[in-house]
């Protein structure tokens, strides 16, 4: 993979299913080649129409992009989100209007996995958020999936930011930063910006683990979430400078409440 592969909308795909999904919907991929260790898809579910995903090898995170979903009798309304863990499986349905969901998941087996087997739902009332993250004016942000599950590892958090400046050499450096596990952003409103160049809402931005990089947001500000298939380490910034991400939220924002498990 190279270390930054930027997925605009117009450069998706049609695709069938993923291995373990079934059903009617209609996906489009963004991520899915053998050398992507992050596999991302967009799937459209019309109303009442179902979904099946899984039982998978590897755990797998379901984002409520647009619309609304069912899952066991619970309302995944628009930045609602769910955990499929490996060996379990869930049902969503669409709701009254055509549901867009996005599923991340990595695309080979952990060495050494967690025991699985469990579905988990936060719906988007649940999600533990904050409009302006202390610390960090004009950023806010939320968490869906922290790592610290006992029987899945996967992470997904959320960032908005306020509108940016235009472009400069000496901003876009400041920020400069890398992480130790793959990442895949998903842009869902606004736009980012990556050196003098913005990509639209919809854009998948994978960056592979060690990179360093820099993002900003657009005119008119930026959202989006963030995946990784493991637990983060520390944050490395250009100027030396190192923290641990997973403290970072932890001093934020409390940990995600999910609904009891359900099975499909």
């Amino acid at each position: 993979m190279p270390r930054v592969s930027i997925v605009t909308p117009e450069r998706t795909r049609d695709s069938a299913l993923p291995p373990g999904f079934s059903g009617p919907a209609r996906s489009t991929a963004y991520l899915d080649r053998a050398g992507d260790p992050i596999h991302l898809h967009l799937h459209r579910i019309a109303p009442g129409a179902v979904l099946r995903i899984g039982p998978l090898a590897s755990d797998c995170v379901v984002y409520v992009w647009e619309g609304c979903a069912l899952a066991g009798g619970v309302e995944l309304a628009k930045g609602s989100s769910a955990i499929v863990e490996r060996g379990e499986a869930v049902e969503l349905t669409g709701g009254a209007e055509e549901a867009v969901v996005l599923t991340f998941a990595g695309s080979h087996a952990p060495s050494a996995p967690r025991a699985g087997g469990h579905v988990h739902l936060l719906p988007a009332g649940r999600v533990p958020r904050a409009e302006e993250l202390a610390g960090s004016t004009g950023v806010g942000g939320g968490m869906h999936a922290d790592g610290q599950c006992p029987t899945c590892e996967v992470w997904l958090h959320e960032n908005h930011f306020a509108p940016g400046p235009g472009f400069s050499p000496e901003a876009a450096a400041k920020g400069i930063h890398s992480h130790s596990e793959d990442e895949v952003i998903f842009i869902t409103a606004g736009a980012i910006r990556l050196g003098a160049k913005l990509f639209p809402a919809g854009t998948a931005v994978a960056i592979a683990g060690d990179t360093l990089y820099s993002i900003a947001p657009g005119p008119e500000g930026m959202a989006f979430i963030n995946f990784r298939a493991g637990t983060p380490s520390d944050i490395k910034f250009a100027s030396g400078m190192s923290m641990s991400e997973t403290d970072y939220w932890k001093q934020r924002l409390p940990r995600p409440e999910y609904l009891s498990p359900v099975a499909a």
